[in-house]
């Protein structure tokens, strides 16, 4: 998909895979803002330049609320906080995170025909796709937003129940 940018670029503001913003939202012209699927941020905690363009309504709405506030003084930098969904004919596919960086994947069988994949950057959990494994999924995304990364070990085992890793 390629983002619209038509009035952006005719504005003359910086174009970087959509229009560059930095961690604010600010534009490369600060008196003009973007936010949403348009617009590229810096990657947070990479120190090597590295930006992102989310296409997801989640991502189209957290970004505005906070470039709207920012916009009012706020000074609040644009955390992503990722997450997708999908359905594929008999599969839900949905994901938290982004697995940028990642090292390892632990692989973990959910119930059913449901399965999870757990992307880890050394013992750090960066991201979880589940196929028609909510559970995985909720608990997953639920570890990700609170920063903690239980260890690979403890995920690769069947017998771990992920609920008591909260």
């Amino acid at each position: 998909m390629l983002p619209e940018t038509t009035l952006a670029e005719a504005a003359g503001l910086t174009m970087l895979n959509g229009i560059a913003v930095d961690e604010y939202g600010r534009t490369s012209d600060p008196a003009i803002w973007a936010a949403g699927d348009c617009a590229s941020f810096p990657l947070p905690g990479d120190a090597t330049g590295a930006r992102l363009r989310l296409e997801s309504v989640g991502n189209a709405i957290d970004m505005a609320e906070c470039v709207a506030a920012n916009m009012l003084g706020a000074a609040q930098p644009y955390i992503p906080k990722p997450w997708f969904w999908s359905d594929q004919y008999d599969v839900k596919l949905q994901i938290a995170g982004l697995n940028t960086g990642y090292d390892r994947v632990i692989t973990r069988p959910g119930t059913g025909a449901g399965i999870s994949f757990w992307y880890y950057a050394g013992e750090t959990l960066l991201a979880v796709d589940a196929a028609n494994d909510p559970r995985a999924y909720m608990i997953g995304k639920r570890l990700i937003e609170a920063g903690r990364s239980p260890a690979p070990a403890v995920v690769a085992d069947p017998a771990t129940d992920l609920k008591a890793l909260l």
